[in-house]
């Protein structure tokens, strides 16, 4: 048998196999999400690996445009209105989905907006920043300035921050807030900065959408950039959104222009789908965020060290369990896992030490209900305290194929 069919039978198989244990498979890493098959389909389909344009022009301005792409006209106007549509759904004054991820499109927009040597005042890592973001930022040869973290009051220490944003003067100031148990006021700090403000909400875009978190485009900032592949079950796939066609707006599509290639035109039409199920996703967004507080009640009911979360602002969907060491936090990780319940192994924000994080968008997305946290918190007690019993495999595996069966 030639080599290559040696690794063709292997991927199919592993592939298959990998199907099979992922249906029996719970979900609750935050950044993961499963997507509805009649939408996705569109991405295996005839439109993957078409280059086309999202631009209506005339014929006379085609012309004038370095390459074109015949047969694409169609897909051209849908763009439009899918782009449109976006930023109605997110009270936006202009949308484009051409970028491929999140991260891709952090840098996209730092390239089409920031010189080497502009000042950028980030959200750190230990404030439930990004890991990513500082690096990326150094390297296009931007000069990163960290917010100040008030570690006891879990969030940003505003008015330290607007010392720093006094002291620096930024040119971009980036929230990009990958952790965090509740939503966190921002207003302040942009009401006293002049500088171009952006917010990541790739963790909380379905919450948006639906009204259960408040629009960072109507708090001040200027520019909303997210992933539809995590707290929204669409493909992988990156927007942005403006709340005004400035002439910033209008360099930054510049740049995307010249730094997107294909812009993977079924991603965009498998996104839109979803976007349609509007009273699916006011329903989901609601019931995500009630799980996830209801689960670190449960939790905690049963002497889990789960993180407790004020309760007088909006929630996420997310849930922390702080252990008391590293290797305490790697074995319950490591435990959870072989009872096939999938979550994070992390060092936690604000100082908090090694724990497991978790998140609730892929779970409800299958089924998950308020009546399933009860024996949900019950079997992260005793995998925590007793590890992967046979037993507690056994447990586990049969809740996890309930709640599929479910999608």
């Amino acid at each position: 048998m030639q080599s290559g069919d040696v690794l063709y039978d292997h991927l199919r198989r592993s592939i298959a196999r990998q199907r099979m244990l992922f249906r029996s498979t719970l979900i609750l890493n935050p950044v993961e999400n499963i997507p509805f098959e009649d939408d996705i389909v569109v991405t295996s389909g005839f439109l993957h690996g078409l280059y086309n344009s999202d631009k209506p022009r005339e014929r006379r301005d085609r012309m004038a445009t370095p390459i074109q792409f015949a047969g694409r006209r169609r897909i051209e106007r849908d763009s439009r209105w899918v782009y449109d549509s976006w930023a109605k759904a997110l009270r936006a004054a202009d949308v484009t989905l051409r970028l491929l991820s999140g991260l891709h499109a952090h840098i996209v927009l730092f390239m089409a907006l920031a010189r080497p040597g502009d000042t950028v005042l980030l959200l750190p890592v230990g404030a439930g920043g990004h890991v990513s973001e500082k690096s990326i930022l150094e390297r296009l040869g931007l000069n990163v300035v960290e917010m100040a973290v008030d570690n006891e009051a879990m969030g940003v220490d505003i008015a330290r921050t607007l010392l720093l944003h006094e002291k620096h003067k930024p040119h971009l100031l980036f929230v990009d807030r990958s952790e965090g148990l509740v939503v966190e006021e921002f207003s302040p700090l942009l009401a006293n900065s002049n500088c171009i403000s952006i917010f990541d909400a790739s963790q909380y875009l379905t919450n948006v959408l639906c009204g259960d978190h408040p629009n960072p485009l109507e708090i001040g900032f200027d520019y909303l950039v997210s992933s539809v592949h995590k707290n929204f079950p669409g493909p992988q796939k990156a927007l942005l959104a403006t709340n005004s066609r400035t002439e910033d707006w209008q360099r930054i599509l510049r740049g995307i222009s010249t730094f997107v290639s294909n812009m993977h035109t079924g991603n965009t039409y498998a996104a839109s789908l979803t976007l349609c199920r509007q009273e699916w996703l006011a329903e989901y967004s609601k019931r995500m965020l009630r799980c996830a507080v209801l689960l670190e009640d449960e939790l905690s009911a049963r002497g889990v060290p789960a993180v407790l979360r004020p309760r007088d602002l909006p929630p996420t969907h997310h849930v922390w369990i702080r252990e008391r060491s590293r290797e305490h936090a790697f074995e319950t990780y490591e435990s959870l896992e072989r009872c096939r319940i999938l979550t994070n192994y992390r060092l936690l924000p604000y100082k908090l030490g090694h724990g497991i994080r978790l998140g609730l968008s892929a779970a409800v997305r299958l089924g998950l209900t308020d009546s399933d946290i009860p024996q949900l918190a019950q079997l992260i007690s005793e995998i925590r305290k007793r590890g992967a019993t046979s037993s507690l495999r056994h447990e586990a595996r049969r809740y996890n194929e309930e709640i599929w069966r479910r999608a």
